[in-house]
């Protein structure tokens, strides 16, 4: 019962006044990102050390999200049954989802089949998910990739692409610098 109530205060509190605390660059700005950590990790999230949570991060209401050391997630991002490793640095706007809406049939509006099941997307360490980005439910991103400014993620990502377009395609290899 108590874990509950404090599950529904940390949202209500994170949702009504964390979330629109200011940036974490302004004069006391650390202070406002470690009160939406402290509160999202009251909502039953895990937070890794030393992250940087950026105003607007939107979690939903029953999140299934954790996040590893060191990460920065910029303000405006939709964040919905993600893991997040360490060294993560996600730009402004990105959405990752974790469901859709069926479509399949014909007979009735989309809007009256319902929506699919919750996935759960995985980001792995040392991962740079570009401004505008949209990752879709269940996808894997691989260690060091890169999403590029604007891609929309409808497929894995193997460990060290660089990817972007829509749909986000492969342009390079971070270990074809090597």
């Amino acid at each position: 019962m108590i874990k509950k109530m404090l599950h529904v205060v940390s949202l209500l509190l994170y949702r009504s006044i964390a979330s629109r605390l200011p940036y974490t660059f302004w004069p006391g700005g650390k202070m406002f990102s470690w009160s939406r950590k402290i509160l999202l990790v009251g909502m039953g999230c895990r937070v890794g050390k030393y992250c940087e949570i950026e105003p607007n991060v939107d979690v939903g209401f029953r999140p299934n999200l954790e996040i590893g050391n060191r990460c920065q997630i910029n303000q405006n991002t939709v964040l919905k049954s993600v893991i997040i490793g360490d060294n993560v640095m996600i730009a402004p706007n990105v959405v990752l989802l974790d469901r859709s809406h069926h479509y399949e049939r014909l007979d009735i509006p989309m809007i009256d089949q319902g929506e699919t099941s919750r996935e759960l997307t995985i980001i792995a360490d040392d991962v740079w998910i570009g401004q505008n980005a949209i990752i879709l439910p269940g996808l894997k991103v691989g260690k060091g990739a890169i999403i590029g400014a604007g891609s929309v993620v409808t497929h894995d990502v193997s460990d060290w692409a660089v990817v972007a377009g829509v749909p986000a395609k492969v342009i390079k290899s971070r270990q074809d610098n090597l």
